[in-house]
């Protein structure tokens, strides 16, 4: 594992500033609080404009499924600002929870046109994939 600095944590989860040059997202196992998962979101925005490395590893694997509505506000609000920002790659260590694999997965299939991703069991295959 590379070093990695916290760079913002709340309820909804923890970012990580990794040294090789990448955004890890790891999403705490809680009932979903909307206002935290949107801060969580902005903040990993904000690490997009200050770095620009545009790679992110999100660690979903206990993420509690996305409501329609965020579905909706990452699709219409984040994404095209993260775009903007230099968000090219996304590695994905999937959720054990179907539910929540599905609504990730409806929230990035219309971006796979702007953003390549890839989903993993195994978080060294994913590393390698994101800096590949």
């Amino acid at each position: 594992m590379g070093q990695q600095s916290i760079f913002f944590h709340n309820t909804a989860g923890r970012l990580h500033d990794d040294a090789r040059g990448f955004l890890r997202i790891t999403w705490h196992p809680n009932a979903p609080d909307e206002a935290a998962r949107r801060e969580l979101l902005e903040q990993a925005l904000a690490w997009l404009e200050r770095y620009g490395h545009g790679r992110i590893l999100a660690d979903q694997r206990f993420v509690m499924p996305f409501s329609a509505a965020e579905q909706q506000w990452i699709q219409e609000h984040w994404t095209p600002r993260a775009v903007q920002a230099g968000y090219r790659r996304r590695a994905v260590l999937s959720a054990h929870d179907m539910g929540a694999r599905l609504s990730a997965a409806a929230i990035i299939m219309p971006m796979r046109e702007q953003i390549s991703y890839c989903y993993f069991d195994n978080e060294h295959e994913a590393v390698a994939w994101l800096l590949a």
